[in-house]
């Protein structure tokens, strides 16, 4: 009794003590068979965003980012020749492609590991990339966390990335490990 009785006590303090910036989440559709959690201030990107803070050919399938349009989730699908046995050749392939992207790279995780049902090559690592010194614009390194999530299905490549600023790292890293873990697939 006096056990209980103290848990309903302290619960209370308890509860208080979980971290504070930890956001709430909600299930969300990146497409009709692509989903994760993400902190309730998340929003879609607009065309203009996507235009201006991403480098590509091709715009992404779902960007997400936060309030302050500082972090942000994104998901890429490819048509491929790759194949889900595939997935650690697929992996070194990637592997030696975000090497390639950076200027230097801190690798903290490279799996394969499972998450809800299906096997994806998982990458976490801070990069620097430092300005060509002969562009003009741009003139300090970007330090960046990512966390890139890789994984075939029905011969379409899937990427699901997490970015924030390195900065931010401390703060973003459980949850966007929570967002990764939360990733389902269905039929694409």
């Amino acid at each position: 009794m006096n056990k209980t009785l103290l848990l309903f006590t302290l619960l209370p303090f308890l509860w208080a003590a979980r971290p504070a910036d930890e956001p709430k989440m909600k299930r969300v559709k990146l497409t009709d068979q692509v989903s994760a959690l993400m902190p309730l201030d998340f929003r879609p990107m607009t065309d203009d965003e996507i235009a201006s803070r991403l480098f590509t050919y091709r715009k992404p399938v779902a960007m997400f980012t936060d309030a302050e349009a500082a972090v942000d989730l994104g998901l890429n699908i490819s048509p491929t020749n790759w194949k889900y046995e595939d997935l650690a050749m697929l992996k070194g392939f990637y592997k030696s492609t975000i090497m390639q992207l950076y200027t230097e790279v801190r690798m903290e995780r490279e799996v394969i590991e499972e998450i809800n049902g299906k096997k994806f090559a998982v990458f976490e690592f801070s990069s620097v990339v430092r300005p060509d010194k002969k562009e003009v614009g741009q003139q300090k390194a970007q330090a960046t966390y990512t966390y890139i999530l890789y994984t075939v299905h029905n011969e379409k490549v899937c990427v699901v990335n997490f970015s924030c600023p390195y900065s931010a790292r401390a703060r973003w890293k459980p949850i966007a490990a929570r967002m990764m873990q939360s990733v389902k697939i269905g039929a694409i």
